[in-house]
């Protein structure tokens, strides 16, 4: 199939949180897997600060065990959590770790021990953009009613020379008709909904920078994206 895309980049800048990654029962989950007392009589706008003090009254090793395994669950063994602890205040583990389906949590781990840590860890930061697409001709249209993460993985790599690191890892997939590790790519996705006025949809995306790095600075470009299973 054709398809064809116009697509403008609106905003990218740097942010500190995924929205909605630590909610007020997340807060309240992880006071009670580290044994506070009286977590549920937290008020709604103290839970962070003190969720954050509650932390810091661990050493940080046993501090970032313990998100972890609140946050990855049985995902993780002891021994896996352990090699990790030893690397989350010196690495930029949500882009590094060799697994990609770990990325998102990890962030979000990092964020948490931060906020108990601020002088034991760096502020982890990932990437917002907003991007406009508009459909050239009809068939394009479906992809912008129903969006995909393959569909806006593959859109992403077409604003990039192919030295970024989506198509150096990932050319062979882009290609096909399985591009099995977009969902680790886009880790959070907002859409306006598809406008049939001028066929566009309005997205935002949150992911890592090492993902998109090479499009600061591009305000424009075209874009021939598909979503799996849409080649002939």
């Amino acid at each position: 199939m054709n398809f064809k895309y116009q697509v403008e980049l609106l905003e990218m800048k740097e942010v500190h949180e995924l929205p909605n990654a630590w909610t007020s029962s997340d807060l309240v989950g992880l006071l009670n897997h580290i044994d506070f007392d009286d977590a549920d009589s937290i008020t709604p706008e103290e839970l962070r600060e003190m969720t954050g003090m509650a932390l810091s009254d661990f050493d940080v090793e046993e501090a970032s065990d313990k998100v972890l395994e609140f946050r990855l669950g049985d995902r993780l063994n002891k021994g896996q959590r352990q090699n990790l602890v030893d690397e989350l205040q010196d690495d930029r583990i949500w882009e590094e770790y060799s697994d990609l389906a770990y990325h998102k949590e990890l962030f979000n781990v990092c964020c948490m021990l931060y906020w108990g840590f601020p002088k034991k860890f760096s502020e982890p930061d990932i990437v917002k953009i907003k991007l406009k697409i508009i459909s050239q001709n009809n068939v394009s249209d479906v992809n912008l009613k129903t969006l995909t993460p393959s569909f806006v993985a593959r859109l992403l790599n077409d604003g990039m020379d192919n030295h970024n690191i989506i198509y150096r890892l990932f050319d062979e997939q882009i290609a096909s008709n399985k591009f099995e590790e977009s969902e680790h790519i886009i880790w959070e996705l907002e859409e306006d909904g598809f406008n049939p006025e001028d066929r566009s949809n309005t997205i935002t995306i949150h992911t890592s920078w090492n993902w998109v790095d090479e499009l600061k600075g591009v305000k424009s470009y075209e874009s021939t994206a598909f979503s799996d299973g849409q080649l002939n």
